[in-house]
Order: structure tokens, then sequence, then C-alpha cells
């Protein structure tokens, strides 16, 4: 052949991919140097910290709830506790940065009191995750890091690539140590 090409390993598609999702999501602009939150961003955050810390204290108070679902209401105040952190990295990250940290965080938040609280009735539900959306809405109209169908459809061939060349490791199940249960024979007897 008059041009012989080297074959493009699967290292180096994962490259022109992260690339195009790079053009396609950079928004113009010099986003990292602005240190500021819009104000739609805080509006949308006070709505839902307001709203959620209402629910966490009123559930406290419910005595039919469970240890382990105080201990996932606590740790769904510890994750709203953070969500501003969690916007201020988000905001001015870059499709190479982590600028899924706030949808990461809202989305382990609703995991948390969708455990804690089965027993929320549909238009309180409802109203927690409009808030949510809200939220997620804001920033990224905010962020710059572009959310479009574009950059959508790049993100989701980047998923589909590593799913396939980088597939998540499979745990086992971990064994007991036979130390422990001949302890355990030894005390039955």
């Amino acid at each position: 052949m008059l041009f012989e090409r080297e074959p493009l390993t699967p290292q180096g598609r994962k490259e022109v991919l992260m690339r195009l999702f790079g053009a396609a999501a950079r928004r113009g602009g010099d986003w990292a140097a602005a240190h500021h939150v819009p104000v739609e961003v805080l509006a949308a955050h006070g709505e839902l910290a307001s709203h959620v810390r209402f629910i966490l204290d009123a559930a406290r108070n419910d005595r039919s709830l469970q240890k382990e679902q105080h201990r996932l209401l606590h740790k769904a105040e510890r994750l709203l506790d953070s969500l501003p952190d969690s916007i201020m990295q988000t905001l001015p990250a870059g499709p190479e940065d982590n600028w899924l940290q706030l949808y990461r965080t809202l989305v382990q938040m609703h995991g948390l009191l969708e455990d804690a609280l089965p027993n929320l009735d549909a238009d309180e539900y409802g109203s927690i995750v409009q808030k949510m959306v809200q939220l997620a809405e804001a920033v990224a109209t905010s962020a710059a890091v572009e959310v479009s169908p574009a950059s959508m459809f790049a993100l989701l061939l980047v998923q589909v690539h590593l799913n396939k060349y980088e597939p998540s490791r499979v745990r086992r199940p971990r064994r007991r140590c036979k130390t422990a249960s001949k302890s355990r024979k030894s005390t039955r007897k």
C-alpha cells in the first residue's frame, strides 16, 4: 500500500472519543477563572436545602423509624451539607475534569432519602425530585460543560466504549476466615 496505517487501538479510540466529547461539551468563555455562583443556582440550592432539611427534621421526630433509617438520614444530611462544594467543583470544571460531581451527589442523596423515608407520599416525593431537577438544570445552564444533545451523544459513545473495552471489575464474595469458623465451632461444644 502507498500509505500504511497503523490500526487504531482501543486506547486510541478512547482518546478520539474524549476529544470529540470535549469539543462538543466545552462552552465558550473563560469558565475556570469565574469564581462566582449565578443567582439562579443559589436560589435553586436554597429551595432544595430548606425543603430537604424540613423533611429531615420531621423524620428525626418520627419514633417509628428504625436505627438504620436514622443512619441513612444522617448520611443524607451530610450530603446536603456538601452540596455547595459540589456546586463549586462542577461549575468551572471542563470536560476533562470532574464535571459530574453535583449530579452524583444529587443521585446519592436521592437514593438515601428513598431508602430512609419509604413512606413519603407522591406529592412530597415529587416535590423533592422536582427541586433536585431544578438545581441540576440551573447548574447545567451555567457550567463550563454544556449539556446538549451533541455532547450527551459523544458522552454516550465514550461510555459504550468504556463498557466494551474496560468492563468494571466483578466483585467476588469474600470467603470467611477458617480460623474464625473453627473458633465458633469450639464455643458451640
